[in-house]
């Protein structure tokens, strides 16, 4: 069984209502058969393997894994943990999400940080995601009359919902039992052609070779190989080579389940980390793109995408991003196909230094009158369009996120840490020929510090207590309070400005960053 997060639950599936439920499941391992044993007593069996309210719904594999926890916590059942794992595939294979469906809430699964939430339309918003974030709300499939009995449910479950967050500002019950699960039933429906589709088309094998690229916030690029194999009690295992920008090499391996046939699941090590993994295949199986992080802070992780080696000629990173007119400097490609001539496009010169397999390395000069702006680089039979920018100058930077989050740690509940990092911008005019744009620079060095947001944070002295940030741009807050050293022997929270400087050449160019420092969260679900 994989383990998602660090906070994540063993969730557990069920009521003991059934007679001897763990000989049934004994002699019915398969999904139908485990819920048949474990969740029948509830949810009657009204066709053979259609389950009332199970067999109704479609979720994530996390969705379904808090479903299961809640039977458990709730209920009290505890099956054990490889009929767990056997109904965890099984309705997330059958009751799972498309690709298509769950792309556009796919940051709550990869548990991205600081990423601002779905804005869904109309009353939905303020009616579901006032507690949770909309993203769970997309990442399950209903009909109209099940979102009515979740509604039922929230407010079973919940019953000062409807006095939660200001909701009274609207007649709440009114528009839940009524509008609600109309609109919800028609926007993310039970029954849809993408899922239709998806049950229908063959499932990839992913055993093979795989070239590796990715970012990592405060730590840079890094790219390498993967090997991936079939598992012996996994569905694959993986071992990795990688390579950062800056030369230090990481390897690492995992071990990974395969829902709903694209939903990879992994659990290993990168480096000295103990990491998670959640990646997608794409619907051809040519690539797996996703997040990993740390299973202690999954707020700590890196970009991913994976391509299969030997596939068409394709350039997939060049590092740095940017080059400045009138320097020279080294530039690496990674890619396949990469075996004939390279060019960086007007205003450039380049000499070839070194080819791998998937890996040019080339000393590219810029000529001091050369055009700013985006250039295509081809490198052999692979070219990528608006790969590289060329720059004069840098007109202003922006801190990525423009809106963090930090929390307090202690105890039992460790902090939540915020990584900053600033991207340059080149402002270009419109021309005759030409119109106003903006050329990205990519991620720059900087010198970090953080200031007092207003003028009530710093007479609270914020700065002081709330945390520090390190010049990898990663803030980490303090532990919490209460601190008899502030007012009111008040928490150690704070309203902060994180601010980058960035040299070119004898300027300085400065960005600035929202930072929030807030308390604990105790209750850390899969999807929030």
């Amino acid at each position: 069984m994989v383990r998602l997060h660090a906070a994540a639950v063993i969730a557990f599936l069920g009521l003991l209502i059934a007679a001897s439920p763990l000989a049934q499941a004994q002699t019915a391992d398969s999904g139908p058969g485990l819920i048949r044993a474990y969740c029948a007593g509830c949810h009657r069996e009204t066709t053979p393997d259609h389950f009332e309210r199970i067999s109704t719904i479609r979720k994530t594999p996390e969705g379904w894994m808090m479903t299961l926890f809640r039977m458990s916590h709730v209920h009290g059942s505890r099956p054990p943990e490889e009929h767990y794992s056997v109904i965890l595939r099984y309705l997330s294979d059958v009751q799972g999400l498309a690709p298509s469906e769950a792309a556009p809430a796919r940051f709550a699964l990869e548990r991205r940080p600081n990423v601002p939430d779905l804005q869904l339309e109309d009353d939905l918003q303020p009616m579901c995601a006032r507690c949770h974030t909309a993203a769970r709300v997309v990442l399950q499939r209903r009909d109209a009359g099940e979102w009515l009995k979740l509604v039922h449910f929230h407010a079973g479950q919940f019953p000062t919902i409807e006095y939660h967050a200001s909701a009274r500002d609207r007649f709440w019950w009114q528009k839940a039992t009524t509008e609600l699960p109309v609109k919800l039933g028609s926007q993310y429906p039970f029954d849809t052609d993408a899922w239709r589709a998806w049950q229908t088309r063959p499932r990839s094998d992913l055993a093979g070779e795989w070239l590796v690229t990715g970012h990592t916030p405060g730590r840079g690029a890094y790219q390498g190989t993967a090997r991936i194999s079939q598992g012996d009690g996994s569905d694959y295992v993986a071992r990795y080579s990688l390579v950062y920008a800056d030369g230090k090499q990481v390897e690492g391996s995992s071990k990974a389940f395969l829902y709903t046939g694209y939903e990879w699941r992994g659990s290993g090590q990168l480096g000295d980390g103990e990491v998670r993994e959640v990646y997608a295949v794409s619907e051809d199986g040519a690539s797996i793109k996703g997040r990993w992080f740390l299973a202690d802070h999954n707020e700590v992780g890196g970009d991913w995408l994976a391509v299969r080696a030997g596939s068409a000629a394709r350039i997939l990173a060049i590092s740095p991003a940017a080059l400045r007119v009138g320097t020279t400097q080294t530039v690496t490609i990674f890619g396949t196909g990469l075996d004939g001539r390279v060019g960086f496009g007007p205003g450039t010169r380049v000499k070839v230094q070194e080819r791998g397999a998937n890996t040019l390395i080339a000393q590219v000069s810029v000529d001091a009158d050369a055009a700013p702006g985006y250039r295509t680089v081809t490198a052999g039979r692979a070219s990528s369009a608006d790969a590289l920018a060329i720059y004069d100058r840098i007109d202003r930077v922006a801190v990525e996120p423009g809106y963090g989050i930090a929390r307090v740690g202690g105890g039992k509940i460790a902090p939540v840490s915020a990584q900053f990092e600033v991207v340059g911008y080149l402002d270009m005019p419109a021309t005759a020929n030409r119109a106003a744009g903006t050329i990205r620079l990519g991620v720059l060095p900087a010198s970090w510090s953080i200031e007092p947001f207003d003028a009530q944070a710093a007479a609270a002295q914020d700065v002081r207590f709330a945390g520090s940030i390190d010049q990898s741009g990663r803030f980490m807050p303090a532990e919490a309070g209460p601190n008899p050293q502030r007012k009111y022997s008040g928490n150690n929270v704070g309203n902060l400005s994180v601010v980058a400087r960035v040299k070119d050449g004898e300027r300085e160019v400065q960005g600035k960053s929202h930072l929030i420092v807030t308390v604990q969260r105790w209750n850390t679900p899969p999807i929030y």
